[in-house]
Parts: structure tokens; sequence; C-alpha cells
């Protein structure tokens, strides 16, 4: 049957309400797309070529990425027509010189608008005969020719420029923008309980625009600062070293979504662009790979191949799985023992309720691989889980950067398949190269493995991403510290916590590093500070033994001894833990034996044999040796 003829009369364009309806129910379409619809139905049927397009739609003389800007109006019209561009029944393209409009719509508001108006043809530039001047006379006929020639030369060389994009790059609107931050929503839904879903969609919102190779983007645990700010955009521009910052809202009405998002150009305070979506909830997926779209359009960044499939259309989800996934990814970033125990039960119910859910599982193994490094569970029940949740991850999108770094931590400290760990973190890396964790835990890699300064390149990188990241601030410090440059660790550290003063961890390192540098007391200090933010961690109480141990203080470091048996009667204690303490002691025997233990339930630990300053009293044993050949350290 021809397409005319098909029955297509639920599809409605009114000229005058400015809406495209299917059955009377309103379908979105952002100005571009929208006028570039209505300018193919006035000329239903006529090629209409691209260069006809961008006059129409943008004007002569604007300097923009017009071609990328024609496809993606064209995307958006094929998805709200539903049209195949393969077998299209709507419109169709003629490669390489247009698009022509052969489906049925009806047009109302008509006499608003002519809808078989003529194609516009590019007009060819006239001269007005100034006043006064005889331009005819044949004295001024080779001025005339003259000058005529000249203006000539002038327009094809400003064509030329134009449309190869010199002109554009010479004096653009606005100088490039190669890095962007995305400023945590406002949650507008007028429920404070809501915050969750407007952060997590930040945080999504964020994901996909990071697939983009060619832009750097800040990671959300730098952006989360700015929640609710005064500050200057300019200002946050210069604390996070970006050219340009999304902001915007987010209104959950029922099964609706309301986005509304603005670019600003950060150091001038520009306005950039501004635009608004509303989606079904389910439809959410597709939603944010569609502005991070939207965005590299105006910021004018090609998209590589391999970015465009990482931005390719999203299925849909369910609403409910969604809300479970966007909970989970809001206790997950507080990162304690608690919050990721809520975290695992959140991606669990996502899981259930969507069992191809990718993202979800992918959380599961984030959760699962920082309970077994922090020792909140033991390492047999912990990573094990996250390598099966991340494999399954992989299995269901194998382009989820997150999973192929769980799955390469989980190789690094739990397998101590080394090369394995490698390529997975190289593969994450690869698919999102914004992601700042890949980055963060390749560096653990590299130092365990002694190269050192690929580590060093890896944790700037990092830092760059995630500027204002304590934990990446802090792991700058586990690097001077595994590196063996004590006294750069401390002057790091001790930045860290100028701006963070109570973050435990870097208590934990700067003592570990004062340690070394016979400063006990102050070490001993900080141990306790660590303690005292994170009661009866294993990892902080045996720290403290060790210390005693090597400080001569034997009745305090067997106190440790005691309190880390007592606690093992109610929770996971490191066996290596218990080993750094009676090798503070230079108790061998009993150092070695809790060291085979560690290797018998494949304690991550074992990991950093090589580098840990406080295994020096034990390190020219034989049994040393044997034990770093079993964990196959090379």
């Amino acid at each position: 049957m021809p397409p005319d003829t098909e029955n297509h009369d639920e599809l409605e364009l009114d000229l005058q309400r400015y809406e495209l309806r299917r059955g009377g129910r309103v379908l979105r379409l952002e100005k571009i797309p929208m006028e570039l619809l209505i300018f193919l139905v006035e000329n239903k049927d006529r090629l209409v070529g691209r260069e006809t397009i961008i006059e129409r739609l943008w004007g002569k003389d604007v300097f923009l990425d017009t071609e990328q800007g024609i496809n993606t109006a064209v995307r958006k019209i094929r998805q709200a027509l539903r049209d195949d561009p393969e077998l299209p029944k709507f419109l169709q393209t003629v490669v390489g010189k247009g698009y022509r409009f052969v489906g049925h719509i009806a047009v109302i508001g008509e006499g608003t608008r002519s809808t078989h108006a003529p194609v516009v043809q590019p007009s060819t530039p006239t001269l007005e005969a100034p006043g006064q001047q005889d331009w005819s006379s044949r004295a001024n006929r080779p001025k005339t020719r003259m000058v005529l020639a000249t203006l000539a030369l002038l327009a094809i060389a400003a064509i030329a420029l134009r449309y190869s994009g010199i002109l554009d790059r010479w004096f653009p609107r606005h100088p490039a923008i190669r890095s962007i931050a995305v400023l945590p929503l406002k949650n507008l839904s007028g429920n404070p309980a809501d915050d969750y879903f407007a952060d997590g969609m930040t945080d999504e919102l964020i994901t996909n625009l990071a697939k983009i190779s060619s832009l750097r983007v800040t990671s959300y645990t730098s952006v989360a600062k700015y929640k609710g700010t005064t500050k200057p955009l300019p200002q946050i521009g210069q604390d996070l070293h970006v050219d340009a910052v999304l902001e915007g809202s987010v209104v959950r009405a029922g099964d609706q979504i309301r986005i509304t998002t603005q670019l600003i150009y950060a150091p001038g305070d520009q306005h950039l662009w501004a635009e608004e979506y509303q989606r079904a909830l389910r439809d959410v997926l597709s939603l944010q790979r569609e502005v991070a779209r939207d965005v590299a359009q105006e910021v004018r960044v090609t998209l590589t191949p391999s970015d465009q499939s990482r931005l390719a259309t999203a299925g849909t989800i369910d609403p409910a799985a969604y809300e479970s996934y966007l909970r989970g990814r809001s206790y997950w970033n507080q990162r304690n023992e608690a919050s990721l125990h809520k975290a695992i039960e959140q991606f669990n119910k996502a899981v259930e309720i969507e069992p191809t859910y990718a993202a979800a599982y992918s959380g599961i193994a984030d959760c699962y691989t920082t309970m077994g490094y922090l020792s909140y569970l033991d390492p047999l029940d912990a990573f094990p889980q996250a390598r099966t949740a991340a494999t399954k991850a992989i299995a269901l999108d194998p382009t989820l950067a997150e999973a192929h770094a769980s799955l390469a931590y989980y190789n690094l400290y739990h397998a101590w398949n080394w090369e394995e760990a490698e390529k997975e973190f190289k593969r994450a890396i690869e698919l999102n190269p914004n992601y700042a964790t890949a980055h963060e835990w390749y560096s653990y890699y590299l130092s365990a493995m002694g190269r050192f300064d690929e580590a060093w390149t890896e944790i700037q990188r990092a830092r760059e991403l995630d500027p204002l990241s304590v934990i990446i601030s802090t792991d700058v410090g586990f690097n001077y510290f595994y590196r063996r440059d004590y006294d750069g660790a401390i002057t790091q550290l001790r930045a860290t916590l100028a701006v963070s003063p109570k973050f435990p961890l870097a208590h934990l390192w700067l003592g570990r590093a004062y340690q070394q540098k016979h400063m006990y007391k102050e070490a001993i200090e900080e141990f306790n500070k660590t303690d005292a933010a994170l009661p009866e961690w294993v990892v902080t109480i045996a720290g403290i033994g060790n210390t005693y141990g090597e400080w001569g203080k034997r009745a305090e470091a067997k106190q440790v001894l005691s309190r880390l048996h007592e606690l093992s009667n109610h929770k996971y204690v490191t066996p290596y833990g218990v080993a750094l303490v009676y090798a503070g002691l230079d108790d061998k025997n009993q150092a070695f034996a809790w060291l085979n233990k560690a290797f018998e339930g494949r304690n991550h630990w074992l990991v950093w044999l090589n580098r840990d300053p406080r295994l020096d009293r034990v390190r020219a044993d034989p049994r040393f040796a044997d034990l770093k050949s079993r964990v196959g350290l090379p």
C-alpha cells in the first residue's frame, strides 16, 4: 500500500498551538526539531537540501555545528513519529542531498503558515546603486568590475571558510569547551524526601556525559559539594577547573519526569543553551543519553563512533526498579558499612523487579568490592559475590565501565590475576575515560606492581576528574607512602585534613607515615582519631598494635591482640592485621602463622607484601619469599 494511503490519521501537526499530537496526546519535540518538521511538511514530497535547512533554521551567518544539529533534529523527529530510517514511512533521506517528507499528517491551523510554501533557495546578493554616483559611466566600469569581483571573491571565501569550519574556529561564539561540571539538579517535586531522586539523576547524567571521550567531566563526589550553593558560577568553574557548567532541575509527578537544563560558559557566566525535556519515567534511560548527546552538540565536541555507540538510545526501565537503583547509589555514595549494606539491599530490589538491569548488578559489585577491601566482610564472602555481579552486568551490557572496573578489582585483590586485572582496568578506562574511580583503582594496581610513575599518572588523572574528592586526595598520600616518600605523604595528608579535618582515612594514612618517621606518639594520636570515627574497625586497631610493638610498648601491643580476639567473636578480623601486631612485636613465628592464615583466606592485603614497610622486620626471613611466591607477586 502506498505510504499516502496508510492509516496515519492519528498524527496531527497543530501550527497555531505549535504541537505534534498522536491520537490527541502531545508528543514532545524541542524547538529545532519542531521547526524542521514544520518546514519539511510545508514542502511535502519535495526534496529539501541541507543548505536550505541550515538557512531556514539557523540563518546565513551563524557559526554552529549545523550538520550535527540537523542530524540530531532528524533523529528526534523520527523518534517522535516512530519512523524507521531503513524503511521510512514519513521522512526519507536522500544521501548527500537532503530530506523529503512523504507521509500523511493532518495539519491544523494552515492559515497561519502555508503548507506548500516553496522551498527557499539561497538568494544571490545584489548591490543597489548608491544615489548620485554614475556607476554606468564608461570611466567607472573597470572600478565597478573590480569592486564586484572583490566582493564575489570575499563571498566565496566566506562560504568556504564557513563550511570548512575554519571561520568557526577563528571566531567562535565562545572559547572551546573541553571540560564540564554538572551541578546537582534541584529537586522541584516539593518533597525533600525526593532529594535522592534528583541526586541520582545528576549522577546518572554525569555518567552518560562521561562516556564522551573528548570531554572532561567532573565526577559526582566533587560537584555534590555545590548542592544548594549560592556561589557564583565563575567561582565554581574555577574551583573545579572546568570551562562550562550544566545546571538545572528535575520534577517527578506520577509516571512523568521533567528535566530543565541550561549550559553556562563558566568564566564569563555566559548563557549558551537551555532545554526542557519531559518523558515517561520508564523512558528515563533514553532521556539521559539524549541530554548527553544534546550537550555534546552544543559544546561542539565530535562524537567518535565509540562515543555514539555508548550513547545509543537505551531501552525502557521499570520505574520502581529505577527508584531502587537511585536509592542504592545514594547509599553507595556514603561509603560506610551500614550504608553499603543498605545499598546492596536496594540494588537487589532493582534486579528483582528488572532482572536485566545491568547497572544495578554493577552497583552490587561496587558494594561488595568495597566491603571486601575495608574488611567489613570476609574476603571469601565479599569478593566472589562482587565477581558474580560484575560478570552478570558485563554479560547484559559489555560497555558498562563500572562493571569492568569492579571485575578488575576482583582480579587484583582476590584472584591475584595481575594480567587480567590490568586488562579489565584498561577496558574500563577505554569505555569511560572520565571514570575517576577506574583511574584511582588502576593506580592501586600499578603501585602494587611497583610501577610508581604510571601509578602517579593515574592518580593525578583521577584527581583532575574529581578535584574535590577527599578520598582521591588521601590516595595521593597513599601513593607517596608506598613509594616510601613519607615526607611527601605527610605534606599531602595534612593538606587533605586542612580541607576535611574529620576524614578518617586521611588520619589513618597520616598515622602510618608518622610511624615510619618514628614519630610514634603522633602516629597513635592519628590512629585514635580514625578509631573514634570508625569504631571497631580492625584495620585501625591492627595499626595501633603494630605501632606499639615497634615503639617498644609491648604491654599495649598485647592488649591490642586481646581486643582483636574479642572482636573476632562477632565480626570478621583480618589475619593480616593480627600478623602485623606480631611483626611489630618481632615475633616472627606468630607473624608467619597469621600470614599463612591470611593466605588461606585469600586476604587482599597480601597484594601489598612487596610494599608494606610494616613487614620489614620479617622480610629477610626465607618464609617471606615463599609466601610472596605463593601469592604470585612479581
